[in-house]
C-alpha cells in the first residue's frame, strides 16, 4: 500500500486530481488488509472532494469493516447507503453475511438472508457458502444441511469452498464419518480436491482424533495417499501439528505416520520438533480454527466476481 499511496502523492504533485476510482481502489487495498481506519480516511477524503459515491465505494468500505470484525460500523455504512438510495445487491449482502459468519453469528446471517428474500435480491453460491460457514461455526450442522438442499433445489451446485466449509464443520462438530462422506461426495460431484481441502480435512480429523478407529483410520490413510500421488506437501507449522496429533493415534508409529510424513517438508527429519511441547501447543490452537477463515464473497477464479470487477472498471472509464 505504500507504493499505491506514493503514486497518489505523485498525482497530486503533478496536478492530476484523483477521481472516485482512484480513492475506491485505495479503499479496496486497505479493505483487503482489514485496515478500517485507512479505508474510512479515504472515504472521507472522497466525500470532502465532492466526488460521487457509488455502490463500489461502499462495498470497499464494507469489506474493510467486516474483515476487521467491526460489524456495527458495517451497519452504519448500510444505513448511509439506504439514506443515499443505493440498494444492496447480492455482492453487498455476501460481504455482510460473510462478516457475521466469521463471528459465528448465525442469527444475524439468517436475518440478512431473510432481508435478501424480501428485497428480491437473489443469493448466489457465495451467499449460501457464507451462511453455511456461519452455521458450521455455530455448530448448527442441521441448518447447514438444509441450506445445501435449498441450494440444490435452486439449481446452485456446491463448489470447493462449500465442501471445504462443510468438511470442517462436520469434523469440528465431532462427526468425522460425515466429514469423510462429504469429501467423497465432493469427488463424486466431479470436483477435484485442492491443497486447501486436503489441509482442512486432515487437520480437522487429526486434531480431534483420540484413537485409531478402523474406518476413520482407513479414511485418513486413503486421503494421505491421494496427497502423496498429487505431490502435495505441507509447511513446517502444519507438519508440527500433524505429528503431534499422530502421536496420540500411533504412539510408536505406524502405517499412517509413515505415509503422512511423506507430505512433510524435505527438512522435516532434521527438526527434532516434538520435544518442544510449549511451542507445539501454541501452534496447535492457531492452526486448527484460524486456518479456515475463507473469504466467501470474493474469488479471483469465480466468473461472477470477475464480471463484477469488470463492471466496475467499465463504469469508471
Amino acid at each position: 500500500m505504500e507504493k499505491a499511496v506514493g503514486i497518489l502523492d505523485e498525482m497530486n504533485l503533478a496536478g492530476v486530481s484523483p477521481n472516485r476510482h482512484t480513492y475506491t481502489t485505495l479503499m479496496q487495498g486497505y479493505a483487503s488488509l482489514g485496515d478500517t481506519d485507512k479505508a474510512f480516511q479515504y472515504f472521507t477524503i472522497l466525500k470532502n472532494d465532492g466526488l460521487e459515491i457509488d455502490i463500489y465505494t461502499y462495498e470497499a468500505l464494507l469489506k474493510a469493516c467486516c474483515k476487521s470484525g467491526r460489524m456495527q460500523s458495517a451497519l452504519a455504512v448500510t444505513k448511509e447507503m439506504s439514506a443515499n438510495k443505493i440498494p444492496r445487491n447480492t455482492f453487498v449482502y455476501n460481504i455482510l453475511i460473510d462478516g457475521w459468519a466469521r463471528r459465528g453469528d448465525v442469527w444475524e446471517a439468517a436475518d440478512l438472508m431473510q432481508q435478501m428474500r424480501k428485497e428480491g435480491v437473489q443469493p448466489d453460491i457465495h451467499t449460501y457458502t457464507s451462511f453455511i460457514n456461519a452455521c458450521c461455526k455455530a455448530g448448527d450442522m442441521q441448518n447447514a444441511t438444509q441450506i445445501i438442499e435449498e441450494m440444490e433445489a435452486r439449481g446452485i451446485k456446491p463448489n470447493l469452498k462449500t465442501y471445504t466449509t462443510l468438511i470442517h464443520g462436520w469434523a469440528r462438530a465431532a462427526f468425522p464419518d460425515k466429514a469423510l462422506k462429504c469429501f467423497e461426495e465432493m469427488k463424486v460431484a466431479g470436483l477435484k480436491p485442492d491443497r486447501a481441502v486436503y489441509h482442512c480435512l486432515m487437520t480437522s480429523l487429526l486434531s480431534r482424533a483420540t484413537d485409531a478407529r478402523s474406518h476413520i483410520y482407513s479414511g485418513l490413510l486413503s486421503i494421505c495417499r491421494e496427497m502423496i500421488e498429487s505431490e502435495i506437501t505441507v509447511d513446517m507449522g502444519t507438519a508440527v501439528h500433524w505429528a503431534r496429533c499422530l502421536y496420540k493415534i500411533e504412539r510408536t508409529g505406524g502405517e499412517l505416520t509413515e505415509a503422512l510424513q511423506k507430505t512433510f517438508p524435505p527438512d522435516w527429519i532434521s527438526h527434532n520438533i516434538l520435544a518442544d511441547d510449549c511451542e507445539i501447543e501454541t501452534a496447535d490452537s492457531e492452526i486448527v480454527d484460524s486456518e479456515y477463515d475463507i473469504v466467501y464473497y470474493s474469488s479471483e477464479s469465480d466468473n461472477d466476481e470477475s464480471t463484477h470487477a469488470e463492471d466496475y472498471d467499465n463504469d469508471v472509464i
